[in-house]
């Protein structure tokens, strides 16, 4: 049996791409609740117009830990260099002080965790084993 896909009742099933499960998740109620708690979590309780690397790894971090389980399986936490290599053409939108708008936070962790979603896929597709992230 090839890599994913799950033998279900003696037939080969296609397992649901990574992506599409994200999608699901990041169109629906928890996703920006879940991203307000992270932030708020990540930032102490503090409000704050900006956000610095730490709280946005932070931030990151907290989102990881809320995703739903079955994304949580799929996807590892990432770690800060993943981060800047998935941010890197959003450069452009951080301001010269060096801190990201909270306002683009959203739209950032976002596009950490589609990259990182697509990342997965395509190793998958190759070829690469599929393991449980949690174990990692």
């Amino acid at each position: 049996m090839g890599t994913g896909e799950r033998k279900e009742d003696g037939k080969k099933k296609k397992k649901k791409k990574v992506a599409d499960i994200l999608e699901e998740y990041l169109s629906g109620k928890e996703f920006p609740l879940n991203l307000s708690e992270s932030l708020s979590k990540a930032a102490m309780g503090q409000s704050a117009s900006i956000v610095n690397d730490e709280i946005l790894m932070k931030t990151i971090g907290e989102l990881w830990i809320r995703l739903p389980q079955t994304l949580k399986k799929e996807l590892p936490d990432p770690d800060k260099e993943f981060v800047e290599g998935s941010l890197a053409k959003m450069k452009s939108k951080r301001p010269r002080s060096g801190c990201w708008n909270v306002n683009d936070v959203p739209e950032m962790l976002q596009t950490v965790l589609i990259t990182l979603a697509i990342t997965v896929d395509r190793f998958r597709d190759m070829g690469g084993f599929e393991v449980d992230a949690t174990s990692l």
